[in-house]
């Protein structure tokens, strides 16, 4: 079942689509976009090490964030938060913009979709993760893509299964690494095949 803190902790994991949104729609430039998020992945390291080492900074994140915080977190490793805007640099200065943007999109709906259904619903279990939770995923980034129709179907309904397949591979990285490099460098891999 999933608890009050994850459902709170997913739902804020929505506002990372602002990331592809503004992309989109604020600063379509490619160049300015990396920049942006750059300064923002910067910013939010620095409040991370700085938790990590002072402990009157780490009592006043604790008092805000420490209900929806991870262990791992807790514990010393950085955010969900910091590892999206840090891998958000590389994929859309080294993507094309509309992979990017479904990339960053299923990022942000697959792994919630995942969690919330896989803590809700899930019984066959692979790993720390489950085949419901993986259906869900999947589920939620094909309508995603069809719904936002950025590429061809077929490349993007690939991107869909790779999400999947990384937001539920049993490795130690954050989700928010795995799911746009699995997805975005498959859908660039065929995009060179059907495109």
């Amino acid at each position: 079942m999933i608890t009050p803190a994850e459902l709170k902790r997913k739902l804020i994991h929505l506002l990372n689509l602002v990331i592809p949104f503004s992309y989109v729609f604020i600063f379509p430039n490619k160049n300015q976009m990396a920049i942006i998020m750059l300064i923002f992945a910067l910013i939010f390291v620095i409040v991370d090490l700085t938790r990590m080492r002072l402990a009157f900074v780490k009592k006043i994140f604790d008092h805000f964030f420490n209900s929806m915080m991870r262990q791992h977190e807790i514990s010393g490793r950085f955010t969900g938060a910091t590892w999206v805007l840090i891998i958000s640099v590389p994929v859309i200065y080294l993507l094309p913009k509309e992979i990017a943007i479904l990339s960053l999109v299923f990022m942000s709906l697959g792994d919630i979709a995942a969690a919330i259904i896989g803590l809700s619903f899930g019984k066959t279990k692979i790993g720390k993760k489950s085949l419901e939770g993986s259906i869900g995923c999947l589920f939620v980034c094909i309508i995603a893509a069809l719904m936002l129709d950025l590429v061809p179907l077929i490349v993007s309904i690939s991107g869909a299964v790779m999400a999947t397949v990384f937001e539920a591979l049993p490795i130690d990285i954050d989700d928010n690494i795995l799911i746009p490099i699995g997805a975005g460098s498959t859908m660039v891999l065929a995009s060179s095949f059907f495109v």
